[in-house]
C-alpha cells in the first residue's frame, strides 16, 4: 500500500538519523510495527534510550514530551503514555532511568506480536537502577546500556528476540 511507502519514506528523512552518533552506526536494523503511530512511538522510544546513554536529561524530557503527543493519537496505549509523562516532567537522570524501565515494561506488549519489520531485541543489565536489574529494548544485539554511565556502556545481554511472525 502506499501509506506504507510514504512512511518508509518518512522513517528516512527523519532527524534522528542526524545525530545517531558513533556509536550507532551498527543500527541499521529498521523497525516496523504495524500501525503507523506505532511505530513512531518505538522510534521515540529509541530516541528516549540513546539520550539516556548521552545522559542528556534535556533530552530525554524533550523525546518524552513528543512520545506522549504521539501516544495520543495511537489512543491504547494508557500505561505507557502515562510513564512518558511522568519522564517528560522529570529533569534528574537517575530518575529517568528508573522511568525507563518502567516505559519499557509498558511498551512490551505493544511491541510483542505486532512487529511487520526488522527485529527488537529485549536486553537485560542486572545492575542497572541500583542493582535491581532492569530490561530495554534496542533495534540492535550490540549492547549500549542506557541505565550504566559510559565505563558500562556495554553492561547487559539480549534475553529475547521480537520479529515478525
Amino acid at each position: 500500500s502506499n501509506a506504507f511507502y510514504a512512511q518508509h519514506d518518512h522513517s528516512k528523512m527523519d532527524m534522528s538519523n542526524e545525530n545517531k552518533g558513533m556509536t550507532m552506526h551498527h543500527d541499521k536494523n529498521e523497525v516496523k510495527l504495524n500501525d503507523e503511530n506505532l511505530t513512531k512511538a518505538y522510534m521515540h522510544y529509541t530516541m528516549i534510550n540513546k539520550a539516556l546513554v548521552a545522559a542528556d536529561a534535556k533530552k530525554v524530557q524533550m523525546s518524552s514530551k513528543m512520545l506522549v503527543g504521539i501516544l495520543n493519537s495511537y489512543g491504547k496505549a494508557q500505561e505507557a503514555k502515562k510513564v512518558a509523562s511522568e519522564l517528560a516532567s522529570n529533569s534528574t537522570i537517575k530518575a529517568q532511568r528508573v522511568l525507563f524501565s518502567n516505559l519499557t515494561t509498558a511498551f512490551e506488549p505493544l511491541l510483542k506480536g505486532n512487529i511487520v519489520e526488522g527485529e527488537i531485541y529485549k536486553t537485560f543489565c542486572p545492575m542497572a537502577n541500583s542493582g535491581e536489574g532492569s530490561y530495554w529494548f534496542s533495534n540492535s544485539s550490540n549492547i549500549v546500556n542506557p541505565y550504566m554511565d559510559k565505563a558500562m556502556a556495554s553492561c547487559g545481554s539480549v534475553k529475547e528476540t521480537f520479529k515478525s511472525m
